[in-house]
């Protein structure tokens, strides 16, 4: 039996908390985020409030102010409170993104699987995953990334297929370096 498609405003409240969720403090994300209007586009949508369960398939794309994410299909996971507890996003691949502040660019993450557990600030990107900030970045067939924490491990493929964990960190600019090519930016 198929479950019953959700009233649009239950569906939109799960997507709010997911929003929320992934715009939490531990990212440090653009305060003006959370204020603005949240967007989902898929071309699917089933929801089962008896399984707290809504999945959004085909072409998902869901944004808030500098947030993005994308994925082939999203499934929006609640406890038996009615509360946001996990997000999956799978793709080929998935993808987030936000801009954690106004001086930095843009975190940008993917993996043909993104896993965002609520309560433990735990994200987990599996199959082939990605993470890049300002052009450092983190590849590796897994990687988790406690955010409360600021903590991550990485895995490379157990099969030999990926070589491993690659890291790749940027010289550091120097200070006047970076104001001057922000004015730049800004002019």
């Amino acid at each position: 039996m198929r479950p019953a498609k959700a009233p649009l405003n239950k569906s939109l409240g799960l997507t709010a908390s997911l929003l929320l969720a992934l715009a939490a403090p531990a990212l440090q994300a653009l305060p003006g985020d959370r204020d603005q209007p949240i967007k989902v586009k898929s071309e699917h949508l089933e929801a089962d409030r008896s399984k707290n369960l809504s999945v959004y398939s085909g072409n998902v794309e869901i944004s808030q102010g500098s947030l993005k994410i994308s994925a082939d299909r999203v499934e929006v996971y609640g406890n038996e409170k009615g509360e946001l507890s996990r997000v999956v996003a799978i793709g080929k691949p998935a993808r987030f993104e936000q801009k954690v502040s106004a001086s930095e660019g843009l975190v940008k993450a993917h993996a043909r699987r993104i896993e965002f557990t609520i309560r433990s600030d735990m994200l987990n990107l599996s199959g082939e995953a990605f993470v890049d900030r300002d052009g450092n970045t983190l590849a590796a067939e897994k990687i988790e990334y406690d955010m409360s924490g600021e903590q991550m491990k990485a895995q490379g493929n157990q099969k030999g297929e990926q070589s491993g964990v690659e890291m790749i960190w940027q010289p550091e600019k120097p200070a006047n370096q970076k104001n001057n090519n922000s004015k730049k930016k800004g002019q």
